[in-house]
């Protein structure tokens, strides 16, 4: 159940984020004034989910890879984590909010595009980070089915 809740948050942190970054890259090609001020008003509602995803993912994790935490897949995806919360909670999360002010304002300056570029370089590397973590989780989770799919193996044999 700890690994469904952990891959569910973790699937779901990696999607709203995807879905910010295009969402705002969109926007910002294609979108007036109006519509950038709709995706940065929703970006920011929308952290009230994704900090709780990003938590609860954590959280698991670090559950799940505790009895195995020096296991070197598991301490590249502890690492990723930690890069990955620290990106989100003092880059992505201030740069979310003051884009929204400065919509609000109307200010789509020099200043904005700047804190927008910040924001899509902070999106990108925690994309990566969370793919990469995603992709081990696979790969740890599949070699747990195998270890227990060769235990009952073992197990039927006379």
């Amino acid at each position: 159940m700890k690994t469904r809740v952990h891959a569910v948050a973790g699937v779901l942190a990696l999607a709203l984020i995807s879905l910010f970054f295009t969402a705002s890259a969109v926007v910002e090609i294609f979108g007036d004034d109006a519509a950038v001020r709709a995706v940065k008003t929703a970006v920011v509602f929308a952290l009230f989910v994704l900090v709780p995803c990003m938590a609860i993912t954590g959280a698991t994790g670090r559950s799940l890879g505790a009895p195995r935490r020096r296991a070197p897949l598991i301490r590249r995806k502890q690492r990723r984590m930690v890069a990955a919360a620290a990106i989100g909670l003092l880059i992505l999360v201030p740069c979310a909010i003051t884009l929204r002010i400065f919509a609000d304002d109307g200010r789509f300056d020099t200043t904005f595009a700047v804190v927008q570029a910040i924001e899509f370089l902070g999106g990108a590397v925690n994309i990566t980070l969370l793919g990469l973590s995603a992709r081990d989780g696979r790969l740890l989770t599949a070699a747990a089915r195998r270890r227990k799919r060769q235990a009952a193996t073992v197990a039927v044999q006379p």
